[in-house]
């Protein structure tokens, strides 16, 4: 009796396995290119946008997305340490992404404040990813890091990251 108790813990546990494993198989084939998450979300998944920044410029996000969920995975591929984050604020009309670099210029990164956040991915070290899920209405926004530091690595002292580059704007319809 004690060897079917033996047997029935294993047959749960695999079973266990097994559902998780099926869970993460289908999270996997959801898993689009940024380019085909602005253009499909068909396939049965979240749509995933990998956006990853280096040299102070943010890379993989398209210029424009389709409205909805959609995960962001944002990877810091800088070759000194330093951190970064992907704040993704609303954009309104008549403003640009200028707009948002002259504020930071002007204020530093108080600026963050008078923008209307829609979620981020905060304190991603170099060689970290971090993902984060974001659902978006139609309308302008921009990727921003408000982050200091400096290539040579001083965590404090340098300029507002969007200020030397890290910023796009882009488009939900």
């Amino acid at each position: 009796m004690r060897q079917k108790v033996g047997v029935g813990r294993a047959a749960s546990a695999l079973a266990c396995v097994l559902a998780l494993g099926f869970a993460l198989t289908g999270c996997a084939k959801g898993h689009t290119t940024a380019a085909a998450a602005a253009s499909s979300s068909s396939g049965g998944g979240l749509p995933t946008i990998n956006v990853s920044v280096q040299k102070f410029k943010y890379s993989g996000m398209p210029d424009s997305v389709k409205s909805g969920p959609v995960l962001i995975a944002f990877s810091n591929h800088e070759s000194f340490p330093i951190t970064h984050e992907m704040v993704v604020v609303a954009i309104p009309s008549g403003k640009s992404d200028q707009d948002v670099i002259a504020a930071a210029k002007q204020k530093g990164d108080a600026s963050e404040d008078e923008w209307l956040h829609f979620g981020e991915i905060g304190e991603v070290n170099t060689g970290a990813t971090i993902a984060g899920v974001f659902s978006l209405p139609p309308g302008t926004y921009a990727l921003a890091c408000w982050q200091t530091g400096t290539p040579q690595g001083k965590p404090k002292g340098g300029p507002v990251h969007l200020t030397v580059g890290m910023i796009h704007q882009f488009t939900v319809s």
